[in-house]
């Protein structure tokens, strides 16, 4: 966790250099044209400047929230870059100080300081900025006097090597400003926290969500990019749309990827890219660490200037998954028009798991990508060993081999958020499911750690009796074979799975978005779902026997695989077919496909069964304690996304916005079934007509709510309103899981007719938490159990029902309420 007391300014230098490392800082790589090349030299050399040290009293800047006060101290100020200052260092006593805008980000940041106000002394702050913040402290600022004791001798000397270290941090970032739009300034402080730690605060209008305070943490030898809080500025909010938008669309990605017998990779990339601002010039892409920009050039054929962050290698911090790639154009283009980058790189993002099982880019991108929204349309060609098969999002309209080599092409029917491809020495399947064809791919043999981990299992050896002559002594002993693992074997099961699913969905959620799905085995155990290709992990190839045997089953784990495949073909629909317009949205990806695959459970043997027990695992995981006795799911609400994972909560984000989101829908399916046929026909046809709206859009969850609303029943309009604000305030945008005691009694009024009456206490929640809870009438076996929902909020609930038999108990339908129940 962070530093914690008090400590001198000079005892700041060695956790900020820790701090900035684990950021992944470093010198970046380049190819550039020479004044671009010597800007950023200059940029990251940046120093402060001895004549430009000055005392600093009683002085503050506001950037939003972000409010800096430098009550006593000296602050040296950077050379200029292009006749600006851009940056600059105090030491001596200061205070930060933020209030966030709203009870979410407010509760996110008392969960990391204890106080939903950041408000923190220092003795150290790094500052960089594109603003006016040397302008407004300069002119606060005046030459020390010379009778002071406490002379800053030395300063510069003293801080420009900490100074040089945090530089590279941020000068693609000041770059932006200094050749392309100057309208939305970024502002930067590393703060060394007499209480907090090192920490970060930032107010960069180029974001949506312009203000952020954070830091780096570890648990347990992992390090966490802890987000206190994050919410936009008033700037910042005003251009909204644009900024979503961003500076440039990909139209389309023309990719030739070749594939070497030792699996390294060269890429050639042409992005078609349409203009969306008429002033930046800087364009930032993703790429995986394992590959290396070669050069980037231009329709023309010109080099185009290219810095990328250190590689895997080159980097002090061993963390897979993606570089930024920053391309800096000759000159803007004008809005709306139409231009090409051509990118070619080399690497080894494709890994032997062993025993000939390939990984694919595990956690990076294998092509120069922007992002998942807009979406865009795909051509790709792929060269590649004649004994591999390969399979890719897309349509397979070539495929030809000469010399041993395979080439194939694949192309995108229409715009798809992302692309991916697969390969290995399969075995296959092919089925057809109406317009849409399916096909499994699957290796005869598992990855050496799944070997290795099944071998350690088996028994090593048995004893064979032989008999020499009338003594009868065993005088041998045989080694027993171990059965190697055979995903293959399965690739008929999976078939079939697959192929249900797929038919089960299409009547919840419409016809299937693509005319083609692959499945396709990859190493590891997490699956992942592409437009018309899934990864699909080697241990859903095995039987449930094998998993046992390796120490891998037991009701969560059998669960789990069993909804694997189900969950990730779902992706097909939601977060491929629709997306998610920030991280705040992205659980309706994922809550809409765990909710699938638990539905889909249904189908099988014993089903409904399975799907009880399967929601009963998803409470109990987020209602397990982490540290400070804390709930998992009192981590955050499910709109934190992203940022739910954090060294307090390492799996926050898995539990939260998979499994209580998945909850949530559980819960709003019910409120939504007809009480008198409990028909969820409105439920699902909500979903079908929302997945018909946006499809090829990326919807927010306000969106999501104001198209729920369509399909209200006046039961569920609590606050007689229209909206379903209350529900969603509850489940997706705060914390809270409400414990509920009944008390009830029943009277006979007549030879056939009953009174209920009962109350219900609530506790453990919010006192604006409110939520109808569903309330059994059972009776002997003869009668099918009467359901009623009952309000309750703070002050509880109080029903009273009328029946023509006395029930045999009223409980509350835990089955349909995530709630603990006494």
């Amino acid at each position: 966790m962070g530093n914690r007391g008090r400590r001198t300014c000079e005892s700041s230098l060695p956790p900020l250099w820790v701090w900035v490392l684990m950021l992944g800082c470093g010198v970046l790589r380049a190819q550039t044209s020479p004044d671009v090349q010597e800007l950023v030299e200059k940029l990251n050399d940046s120093a402060i400047d001895p004549a430009e040290v000055y005392a600093l009293r009683n002085a503050q800047i506001t950037r939003d929230r972000v409010n800096i006060y430098f009550n006593r101290g000296y602050i040296g100020f950077f050379s200029p870059v292009k006749g600006e200052i851009t940056g600059a260092i105090f030491v001596g006593e200061g205070e930060v100080l933020l209030i966030p805008p709203n009870p979410a980000e407010k509760r996110s940041l008392t969960k990391f300081t204890q106080s939903p106000i950041l408000e923190e002394q220092f003795r150290f702050i790094y500052l960089r900025f594109t603003d006016q913040t040397a302008r407004e402290l300069r002119a606060s600022a005046r030459r020390p006097d010379e009778d002071d004791p406490d002379q800053p001798t030395g300063f510069a000397v003293q801080w420009n090597p900490v100074v040089r270290k945090l530089n590279p941090a941020y000068s693609m970032r000041i770059l932006m400003d200094l050749v392309g739009d100057r309208s939305n300034p970024a502002f930067y402080g590393f703060v060394e926290g007499l209480n907090l730690g090192a920490f970060q605060v930032e107010v960069d209008d180029r974001r949506v969500e312009a203000v952020r305070a954070g830091a780096v943490r570890h648990n347990r030898g992992r390090a966490f990019s802890d987000v206190w809080c994050s919410f936009p500025s008033q700037r910042s909010e005003a251009q909204r749309t644009a900024l979503l938008a961003g500076s440039a669309r990909v139209i389309s990605y023309k990719i030739d990827t070749r594939i070497a017998v030792d699996n390294s990779l060269e890429g050639r990339a042409e992005l078609e890219i349409e203009s969306r601002s008429g002033s930046d010039r800087v364009l930032v892409f993703e790429l995986s660490r394992l590959l290396k920009v070669n050069e980037v050039r231009n329709e023309a054929g010109e080099k185009i200037t290219v810095f990328q962050n250190p590689s895997l290698e080159e980097s002090e911090v061993a963390a897979r998954g993606n570089d930024w790639i920053n391309v800096v154009l000759p000159a803007p283009h004008p809005v709306g028009e139409r231009y090409r980058l051509s990118f070619t790189y080399q690497g080894n993002v494709i890994t032997d798991a062993g025993n000939g099982v390939l990984r694919v880019g595990e956690r990076g991108s294998w092509y120069p990508n922007r992002g998942l929204m807009p979406q865009g349309e795909f051509d790709l060609t792929f060269h590649y060993p004649e004994a591999l098969t390969l399979v890719a999002t897309g349509d397979r309209v070539e495929e030809t081999a000469s010399a041993g080599i395979k080439h194939s092409r694949w192309v995108s029917r229409g715009g798809i958020p992302v692309a991916g491809f697969n390969l290995g020495v399969y075995d296959s399947r092919t089925a057809k499911i109406g317009a849409t064809t399916l096909e499994v791919y699957a290796t005869r043999e598992a990855e050496a750690a799944l070997e290795n981990r099944h071998a350690a299992t088996q028994p090593t050896a048995e004893i064979v009796l032989r008999h020499s002559g009338e003594g009868g002594h065993p005088i041998d002993v045989i080694p027993k074979a171990v059965r190697r693992l055979a995903p293959a074997e399965l690739l008929d099961r999976v078939t079939e799975v697959a192929t249900d699913a797929v038919q089960h969905f299409e009547t919840l959620f419409g016809p299937f978005p693509y005319p083609r799905l692959a499945i396709a085995q990859s190493p590891g155990h997490l699956g992942q779902g592409w437009p018309g290709l899934v990864y699909l992990p080697t241990l859903s190839f095995l039987p449930k026997v094998t998993r046992s045997e390796m120490g891998l089953g037991g009701k969560s784990d059998d669960l789990s695989n069993e909804v694997a495949v189900a969950h990730e073909i779902a992706h097909q629909w939601w977060g491929n077919s629709v997306g998610w317009q920030t991280y705040h949205d992205q659980w309706i990806s994922e809550g809409f496909a765990s909710y699938a695959a638990a539905l889909h459970l249904v189908r099988g043997k014993d089903g409904e069964r399975k799907f009880r027990t399967l929601m009963r695992v998803y409470k109990e995981d987020l209602l397990a304690k982490v540290e400070k006795e804390e709930t998992i799911e009192s981590g955050g609400p499910v709109w934190l996304g992203q940022r739910l994972t954090n060294s307090f909560n390492p799996e926050g984000y898995t539990n939260i916005a998979y499994k209580k989101a998945c909850w949530a829908i559980h819960m709003l399916r019910a409120l939504m079934t007809d009480p008198a046929t409990g028909s969820d026909e409105r439920f699902f046809r909500m979903l079908r007509e929302f997945l018909a709206a946006y499809r090829g859009q990326h919807p927010s969850t306000e969106d999501f709510i104001r198209h729920a609303e369509k399909y209200m029943t006046p039961d569920l309009d609590l606050e007689r309103n229209g909206r379903l604000d209350w529900f969603f305030a509850d489940w997706i945008f705060g914390t809270g899981i409400p414990t509920y005691k009944l008390e009830t009694s029943t009277r006979r009024l007549a030879p056939k007719k009953f009174t209920v009456q009962g109350t219900i206490e609530q506790s453990g929640v919010d006192s604006s938490f409110e939520m109808p809870v569903p309330v059994l009438l059972i009776y002997d076996k003869d009668r099918k159990p009467e359901s009623h929902w009952v309000a309750v909020g703070e002050s509880g609930g109080k029903f009273r029902f009328t029946t023509s038999s006395k029930p045999a108990r009223v409980a509350i339908d835990e089955e349909r309420i995530l709630a603990v129940v006494r």
